[in-house]
């Protein structure tokens, strides 16, 4: 009964009361007449017939003597009758109804999921560069095309998916957020090397040869995991070598400078509040500034708040509206206080730790100064951390074989 009542566009829901309930169905029953959503009450039950079935009724309520009152009227065909006499609500429905059918064959909007590194519109700008703009028809999009274009140019990007809802396009990105470098594996193996000085504090090697332990002192460059594994006989001799690409994690205590200069005098925007507002429409990717009395100031910033038009969170319209405000400003010099000076650069410290700390780096400990110079305030110091600090690098061959049985 549900699925029926999904493609019904014209029925009503009615009242149906009297003494009679159980024969008045039984015979509805009987004559094909459905009802669905029925809900009893004391003297009856309300429920949803179609407009056809309605109309044969009469003959059961006077049998049964049941009274049938209207609640509402469900459909199109009730609301355009409704409207009978207004002719222009109806062609303005109409024409809604094309416009919409017109619109839903076209991109409107495009959005970015999961990108930090690479901002909406640096993409955006890539997909412009092959032909992809809101206004494109859908048919003309090929999403495996974008997606192999947009891993192509970035290689922090290392997944793609694109999708399109409605009149959206959404491009899903995942970002390689590992601070370690790689190099392109080969038939010919790599090494992993230290990318600081400092003493090893875990190493757990997947493959290749393992060439420092825990609480071994290395150096920036210095070999830590090699591609090249021996081959020994049961003596223990070196008989013959093969090429892997290493792969391990390892860990590194060490010491990171940390310097930070901020200029004692800088430019400060003075808004004077004289501004100038424009209203903005545009419609399929022409927009149209209207403004009351424009005036062209010496130093202007401009602020501008659009709002794409959308009838579900994936069907949007090439509608756009809101507005520009342009401010007038004067560029004058001033200087920090050392009590301003110490908070803005704390503040950028604060976030380099956490971004650090984001990319797998443990802090153990640091130790900053701030001093004031003539013309400037210089934050430096040292900063003792446990970190990732390897890399991936072309593979290089060492291994002397001593013994080789029989060549």
């Amino acid at each position: 009964m549900l699925k029926q009542q999904k493609r019904i566009s014209t029925y009503v829901i009615v009242k149906v009361s009297g003494s009679s309930t159980e024969r008045f169905l039984n015979l509805c029953r009987h004559r094909g007449i459905k009802f669905w959503n029925i809900t009893a009450n004391e003297d009856g039950f309300v429920g949803s017939i179609t407009r056809t079935d309605f109309f044969k009724l009469k003959d059961i309520r006077s049998k049964t003597g049941m009274k049938i009152r209207i609640l509402q009227r469900k459909g199109i065909r009730f609301l355009l009758f409704k409207y009978r006499k207004h002719y222009s609500f109806a062609i303005g429905i109409i024409l809604a109804c094309i416009i919409l059918k017109l619109c839903s064959v076209y991109i409107w909007d495009i959005a970015f999921e999961g990108n930090v590194a690479y901002t909406d519109s640096v993409l955006l700008k890539q997909l412009k560069d092959i032909s992809v703009t809101p206004g494109l028809m859908i048919k003309d999009i090929n999403c495996d095309y974008i997606e192999s274009i947009l891993r192509s140019k970035y290689n922090n990007i290392t997944w793609v998916s694109a999708e399109i809802r409605g009149t959206r396009l959404i491009i899903h990105i995942k970002e390689n957020d590992s601070t370690v470098t790689e190099v392109e594996n080969s038939t010919d193996g790599r090494d992993i090397v230290a990318t600081e000085n400092g003493v090893v504090t875990s190493i757990i090697t997947r493959n290749g040869t393992p060439l420092v332990k825990v609480g071994d002192t290395v150096e920036k460059g210095q070999m830590l995991v090699s591609g090249v594994v021996p081959v020994h006989n049961d003596s223990g001799d070196t008989i013959g070598k093969y090429y892997v690409s290493s792969d391990a994690d390892i860990y590194i205590n060490t010491t990171l400078p940390y310097t930070d200069k901020l200029e004692k005098e800088y430019e400060y925007k003075n808004y004077t509040g004289r501004k100038t507002k424009y209203f903005i429409i545009g419609f399929a990717q022409n927009n149209f500034e209207i403004g009351f009395m424009p005036v062209k100031y010496n130093e202007e910033d401009i602020v501008t708040d659009t709002n794409v038009w959308k009838l579900t969170d994936s069907f949007y319209l090439p509608i756009v509206t809101g507005y520009k405000d342009v401010l007038e400003y004067e560029t004058q010099l001033k200087e920090y206080t050392k009590e301003e000076a110490e908070q803005l650069l704390i503040k950028k410290f604060n976030k380099y730790i956490i971004d650090l700390s984001e990319n797998k780096v443990q802090i153990l400990s640091n130790s900053v100064t701030i001093n004031e110079e003539s013309a400037s305030y210089l934050m430096n110091g040292n900063i003792e951390v446990n970190m990732p600090a390897y890399e991936y690098a072309q593979l290089t061959d060492t291994l002397q074989l001593t013994e080789i049985n029989n060549k």
